[in-house]
């Protein structure tokens, strides 16, 4: 009886762990627009930069976040997002920089075709997810990573909230 209790509590905390170091997370709340879900799905890159999937029933979208004030002076640029997992295809998208909110900027893409195909390679991840912003107007490259870790479980969570399974 207490190796039966010994491993259901080591199984709680490996389960807890696994939880705590998750790099992916799925929020999910009722839309009260369309009677069904919206959903936000993201990845860590570090403790000022995200990547973010967001879905309403009219809408999908791929951001590259950044923790950082828009300058009211500031205007929107194109840039170019790339993603990357394991060894599949380099996806590639058209994006905009835009104010997300008071504390995020975002480089966001509507692409909603190849975000689809992007989200079925990310629920099979198993090394680091590639990231990629470019600009050829200011010359610009950057380049990051996000671990791969809770990618299945939180891709299937938001695929099934968007209605997208």
């Amino acid at each position: 009886m207490r190796t039966r209790i010994a491993v259901a509590v080591a199984l709680l905390g490996l389960a807890a762990s696994s939880q705590a170091f998750a790099q992916w997370s799925t929020h999910t709340e009722d839309d009260i627009f369309s009677g069904g879900k919206k959903a936000m799905l993201w990845g860590d890159i570090s403790q000022t930069q995200s990547v973010a999937f967001d879905c309403d029933s009219e809408s999908l979208t791929l951001a590259l976040l950044q923790k950082e004030k828009w300058s009211e002076t500031r205007t929107s640029t194109s840039w170019n997002l790339l993603m990357k997992v394991d060894k599949g295809e380099i996806h590639r998208f058209k994006a905009v920089s835009l104010k997300r909110n008071d504390i995020y900027i975002q480089y966001v893409t509507v692409e909603k075709d190849e975000i689809l195909k992007l989200l079925a390679d990310l629920r099979n991840a198993k090394t680091p997810i590639l990231l990629g912003l470019q600009s050829d107007e200011f010359d610009s490259k950057w380049s990051g990573t996000v671990s791969p870790t809770g990618s299945t479980r939180e891709t299937d969570k938001f695929l099934e909230a968007c209605n997208l399974k």
